[in-house]
């Protein structure tokens, strides 16, 4: 995993696994593909009648990261290649 999370985000990925059956290590995969706004990962986590709360709840935490990230200076979007880029200067 590329992205950097802090005490706080890692605890709340934890807690989100606690409550539902998806693994720490695949909610991480999810949240840094959401940071990176992988559009296609985005349309299928939506596409459902009814969104599980563990999508929604990683859904607000990608929005605090992304906050955190922008505040930082760091580039989110368009890809992660931006950002391999941006740490190599």
């Amino acid at each position: 995993m590329e992205l950097q999370l802090t005490k706080e985000e890692l605890k709340a990925v934890r807690n989100i696994a606690a409550n539902c059956n998806q693994s720490v290590e695949s909610l991480c995969d999810r949240l840094e593909k959401l940071t990176w706004r992988d559009g296609l990962l985005e349309f299928r986590m939506l596409s459902g009648y009814e969104t599980p709360r563990w999508i929604s709840e990683l859904q607000r935490l990608s929005q605090q990261v992304n906050k955190r990230l922008e505040q930082e200076g760091i580039p989110i979007g368009p890809s992660l290649a931006a950002y391999q880029a941006w740490k190599k200067r």
